[in-house]
């Protein structure tokens, strides 16, 4: 015949999995996850299976943690009480389906029901208490907590709830006085955000190392529940993990020379951690949000001066066009000067041309497709030093071009002089003015590249992700004064890519600025997969 306890410990997940259904069953209960329902019931299980002084007071321990979860969650006493007394009926029933020569006595269930029965009398006495001594104390500083979490809100460029830990840290400590207390964020690894007390830990640096099983018990736990541990020279450290379930982001934790803590101390701290996991995760998101909506409204900018120099620079040259056409009709008997002006209207409506094209080659990048190319052979060490000497009259002598003399390949030449253009124009532009703009053609048997190099002020890292993205433009460029549509490094990437190449960027104050292309040699096996041609109109 066996004990009750080897049934515990034989049937214990037979046992919870019954429990679980039953108190499932309660109004409170639904919406909970698996952990949060079950919280420390699993392991108070397993403590009834125990009869030692040592195994008394950690059932009293995981009961006043399980009441305080449950407090939080919003249930009432009488639910409370009722899932204690489901889990001695479920003992009974597991019990009854043990094979008759091995069933227990009967009788020797009749203490752990009674130790259930006080276990639901000790909760009702733990409830009462936590509304008479706490609740207020408990609400106000959670509420006090809540005012510098909409502060933070309200102040973003202070860099959110995070940024405001260490005065969170100065109210917590008033509710659980300790030596030191601490928030430590998981990162890569744990980090000390935030501490206080008459030993503070280093901010920015990992938390004390006699602490590392603690945090390792907690990281290992899908529960909310506190952690309490002796450390040498009798100190007594209590943690809680931060959110109380879910993938671990931070632990609070509170260290304390000799004097125990309080139950509801521990309590209390389970409740402020519950609290922070959830105001860190709000500040986190609307952090987000703000980043969204200021990236809105700066592509809204963006695509209003887009409007607006497109406008302006397409008036232009139909406005060249409009007036040399005017001019022919009036001197039908001077060819010589006839011819001049047609040449300009010729060069104006080609103008307006690439412009349009520009523009509806950046809505196919922006829709996902690949540029369709007019391939044939053509040399890019060729086509860098013709788009060298065109924009010399413009920027001056400053283009170098270096490198393979010949670098003949498969590619579609127009699209080589917008990639080429576009490069060595935007390095003229933004780049230190009065130095020279390095242009270098290399190529093997199976790739060709192109780099071009200007010195100046380095593209900064967080604008580098974006760079390539049609209407994008970077800060300095935006302040530059320098007019611009921010389409022409989205129109390199997607030429580039169209050939089935690559364009990178690497930007520093030391070395200056290096676009670099790798085209393959042969672009038409990639132009099988480009979807759609190219139109001629809007």
């Amino acid at each position: 015949m066996a004990s009750i306890a080897q049934v515990i410990r034989d049937k214990h997940a037979a046992i919870m999995r019954r429990w679980k259904r039953l108190a499932a069953t309660a109004a409170s209960a639904k919406g909970l996850s698996a952990p949060a329902l079950e919280t420390v019931m699993s392991r108070y299980l397993s403590a009834l299976a125990d009869d030692d002084a040592g195994a008394v007071k950690e059932r009293r321990k995981l009961l006043e943690s399980h009441l305080a979860s449950r407090l939080r969650q919003g249930f009432v006493l009488p639910e409370i009480v009722s899932e204690l007394l489901t889990l001695g009926r479920c003992i009974a029933e597991v019990c009854s389906d043990v094979p008759e020569r091995e069933r227990p006595d009967p009788a020797l269930l009749v203490p752990i029901l009674a130790e259930l029965q006080h276990a639901a009398t000790t909760a009702s006495e733990i409830f009462w208490q936590h509304l008479r001594e706490d609740e207020q104390v408990e609400k106000g500083l959670l509420r006090r907590l809540q005012t510098i979490a909409t502060a933070s809100r309200d102040d973003p460029h202070r860099g959110g709830f995070t940024a405001h830990l260490q005065e969170a840290l100065a109210l917590i400590v008033e509710g659980v006085p300790a030596r030191c207390l601490s928030i430590a964020l998981m990162d890569v690894e744990l980090t000390v955000a935030a501490a206080v007390g008459a030993a503070p830990e280093t901010c920015g640096g990992p938390p004390r190392p006699d602490l590392r099983d603690v945090f390792d018990d907690l990281a290992r736990s899908e529960e909310g529940s506190a952690v309490e541990r002796t450390l040498e020279h009798d100190e007594r450290v209590v943690a809680a993990r931060l959110p109380e379930h879910g993938p671990l982001v931070g632990i609070l934790y509170a260290v304390r020379a000799r004097e125990p803590f309080a139950a509801r101390e521990v309590r209390r701290l389970e409740a402020i951690a519950a609290l922070l996991g959830v105001l860190l995760e709000n500040s986190r998101l609307y952090a987000a949000l703000r980043l969204r909506i200021e990236e809105s409204e700066t592509e809204k900018r963006l695509r209003e001066t887009f409007v607006s120099v497109l406008a302006h620079d397409l008036r232009g040259p139909l406005s060249v066009s409009r007036l040399a056409a005017a001019a022919i009709a009036k001197m039908p008997e001077a060819a010589d000067i006839r011819q001049k002006l047609a040449d300009r209207v010729v060069s104006g409506i080609d103008r307006a041309d690439r412009m349009v094209t520009d523009l509806l080659d950046a809505n196919r990048i922006r829709a996902g497709e690949r540029l369709a190319l007019d391939l044939g052979s053509c040399d890019l060490a060729a086509i860098a030093r013709e788009v060298a000497g065109e924009l010399a009259p413009v920027h001056g002598d400053r283009f170098a071009v270096s490198g393979d003399s010949s670098v003949q390949g498969i590619w579609s030449a127009e699209h080589l002089r917008r990639i080429v253009t576009n490069l060595a124009t935007n390095a003229a532009k933004y780049g230190a003015p009065d130095t020279p703009v390095e242009l270098d053609v290399h190529a093997t048997d199976a790739v060709a590249t192109l780099s071009v190099h200007n010195a100046g002020k380095p593209i900064s890292a967080d604008e580098l992700p974006r760079l390539f993205e049609p209407f994008s433009r970077t800060r300095s460029s935006q302040h530059s004064g320098i007019a611009g549509w921010g389409l022409g490094l989205a129109l390199v990437k997607g030429s580039v890519e169209a050939h089935g190449g690559s364009v990178s960027v690497q930007s520093s104050q030391r070395k200056g600025t290096t676009f670099t292309v790798a085209l393959p040699r042969d672009a038409r096996p990639f132009q099988a997969e480009a979807t759609g041609t190219r139109g001629d109109s809007l």
